[in-house]
């Protein structure tokens, strides 16, 4: 029996139709003959699901149970991607070799590979994205979709400078989606129930054992989960990651995520639920914050 015939690769640096770049986020390549198995171990997604049609959801943890690194895994023909903020590439590519050792996994940035959006028109004719969480690739290039999302990801080797409005769009979307991310200055801040990780179907509570499983399985089983992300409006400016939230002088939460929007800023904040209905304010700014809703309840 013959080969089958492979897609052409894209050339790197050949646009395809609408690609728009998106500088924030990278990817990390995990390859290997043990790469499936080393990030069983590591991760709190189950791997055994994770096939070229799927965009799982998952982190990685310290031993306490601490959110290091949040990403989107992708099964592609040379790997496993991992697309993160692109801030936190050498961070998690040191912290998910520590524990290699005699594994046949090599972990490392994938510099040669570009993340960005289409518009879902500008899709290939032979490439369906029919639900959220969808993958595929074709010549080389990764077409993927997340949920509450309209674009689509790309991830594929390109060459494309910077697209401030694009950024901005995509951030406005995906924090409006509820889709958590971690960054410098939360690292190891939240457990992965309060960003809703387990909401969103990135953690498997019935697999084996992974680095912080201990913490997070006790958390869930014992029903201990006291804080959640929820979706906010702020009048103010946008702040950063990791600010407090305030019920009247009470530290009630803190920030996850936030992007500038017309008249302010919406906002992503793992809050105390002891304190939701209280009136919650951003540390060092005036004014009251609306609760919005998300495409998922998270409680």
């Amino acid at each position: 029996m013959s080969a089958p015939i492979s897609a052409p690769a894209v050339a790197a640096g050949t646009p395809i139709p609408d690609f728009r770049p998106l500088t924030t986020l990278a990817a990390i390549m995990v390859s290997g003959a043990d790469a499936r198995a080393y990030l069983q171990g590591q991760l709190t997604a189950d791997l055994d699901t994770l096939n070229s049609n799927r965009a799982q959801l998952a982190c990685c943890n310290s031993p306490q149970g601490r959110v290091q690194a949040v990403f989107w895994m992708l099964e592609r023909s040379e790997g496993i991607a991992l697309v993160l903020p692109a801030a936190l590439v050498d961070s998690t590519v040191l912290r998910l070799r520590k524990y290699v050792l005699r594994a046949k996994a090599k972990i490392e940035a994938a510099k040669h590979l570009q993340v960005g959006v289409i518009s879902r028109s500008a899709l290939p004719a032979d490439v369906t994205l029919a639900e959220a969480g969808s993958h595929r690739e074709l010549g080389g290039v990764s077409y993927f979709t997340l949920p509450g999302v309209d674009d689509v990801l790309v991830l594929g080797a390109f060459s494309a400078p910077a697209d401030p409005a694009t950024e901005h769009r995509w951030h406005l979307s995906q924090v409006r989606a509820g889709l958590p991310q971690v960054y410098p200055e939360t690292h190891e801040a939240f457990v992965a129930q309060m960003l809703n990780i387990d909401l969103l179907g990135g953690i498997n509570f019935e697999k084996g054992c992974y680095t912080g499983q201990e913490i997070i399985a006790r958390t869930h089983f014992r029903g201990a989960v006291k804080r959640r992300m929820f979706l906010f409006h702020s009048a103010g400016p946008a702040p950063v990651p990791g600010t407090r939230v305030l019920a009247g002088e009470q530290h009630a939460g803190d920030i996850v995520d936030a992007v500038a929007t017309e008249n302010g800023s919406d906002i992503l904040a793992v809050i105390s639920l002891a304190q939701l209905d209280s009136e919650l304010s951003i540390d060092g700014q005036d004014g009251a914050l609306t609760r919005l809703t998300m495409p998922y309840s998270p409680g």
